[in-house]
């Protein structure tokens, strides 16, 4: 089951929130608590879908996908942003954007179109709730003009589009889309689509190089295949939706709630895979406390703290336990591994 970044859809709730609506409940019904959740987690497409289905209409505006869309800049891509500004073209940037979009958060197909003066940007999107098809397309398309739109920003581009098709009737509010896209918009189009000049496509980029590019390729790859193959079980599922979080994590039955499932039946099932849900959780912390623990410069109590301990003792005896060495130790060791 496909995973993608938790950002976007903490950015919406965010922007909801700002307009004064009330999330948590929608947020409960589905396992998730924003104040708790891990930035760095990846979580099931179609329960984010599930969660924007419940969440958008209480926005009250039918353009609040432009607005959604736009939170969307380039650290939200994590190393797809270096693959792209590496590309020794822009047309190669975009051919690499289609081949890693499921690093993205797209509700639907990109693909790209050369044509003898223009290319076209395709996005077909999936079907889509009626009640959120207009915002999420609108999302998705102003969400791939900003990426390149910061893209052209930084490597000093020209990839203004020379028009733009969305697939739904014209809507009572147009004025703003062309403002946005600066060029004609044609509505009740078959797929969605942004056409752009060959030749400013092929402009070469300043930051091109080529072992910079494999080194972010090798990352795109590791986290496709991370994403994409998860296995079907509940297990995994399980440790896909721990990941969401920092600090307090689910108990059980929270969790079985989540997967439609009584407790018992919940724990019967993981223990059928071999995985206690103990067992689940302690690899869940064992993970984000090696990243921790490598990657920053956080005190024992914080990092305790942000796997849901009460006090360091507590943390440190567990990851002695996983691991066999104590968490300062560990530390050292990658951080100064000479």
């Amino acid at each position: 089951m496909s995973q993608r970044s938790i950002l976007a859809l903490m950015y919406t709730v965010d922007l909801l929130r700002q307009r004064g609506v009330e999330c948590d409940a929608v947020l409960a019904r589905h396992g998730l608590d924003p104040a708790r959740l891990d930035p760095n987690g990846e979580i099931e497409r179609d329960r984010e879908l599930a969660v924007l289905t419940a969440l958008l209409p209480l926005a009250g505006d039918p353009a609040f996908g432009f607005e959604m869309g736009q939170r969307f800049g380039l650290a939200g891509y994590g190393p797809l942003t270096m693959l792209l500004m590496t590309s020794r073209s822009a047309f190669e940037g975009f051919q690499l954007g289609v081949r890693y979009q499921a690093l993205t958060y797209l509700y639907g197909e990109l693909s790209l179109v050369p044509g003898e003066q223009d290319t076209a940007l395709i996005l077909k999107p999936i079907a889509l709730p009626p009640t959120v098809r207009r915002m999420l397309i609108d999302r998705d398309m102003t969400g791939t003009f900003r990426l390149v739109n910061d893209l052209q920003t930084q490597l000093g581009l020209d990839l203004a589009p020379r028009e733009v098709w969305l697939p739904y009737p014209r809507p009572a509010e147009t004025a703003f889309y062309e403002d946005y896209f600066r060029c004609p918009v044609k509505f009740d189009q078959p797929w969605a689509q942004a056409s752009i000049r060959n030749r400013d496509l092929a402009t070469p980029l300043p930051f091109h190089n080529q072992a910079a590019q494999d080194l972010y390729r090798s990352q795109c790859d590791a986290l496709l295949a991370r994403r994409s193959g998860a296995a079907e079980g509940l297990a995994e599922r399980v440790v896909a939706y721990l990941d969401l979080f920092l600090g307090d994590f689910p108990d059980a039955a929270r969790a079985a709630a989540t997967f439609d499932l009584p407790e018992r039946s919940f724990r019967r099932r993981l223990g059928a895979e071999g995985r206690g849900y103990q067992t689940l959780l302690d690899q869940v912390r064992l993970r984000k406390a090696r990243a921790l623990l490598a990657d920053s410069s956080l005190s024992m109590e914080r990092i305790a703290d942000r796997l849901g301990y009460s006090e360091p003792a507590a943390f440190i005896r567990a990851f002695r336990r996983w691991t066999g060495l104590p968490p300062a130790k560990y530390r050292k060791t990658m951080q100064d591994p000479g």
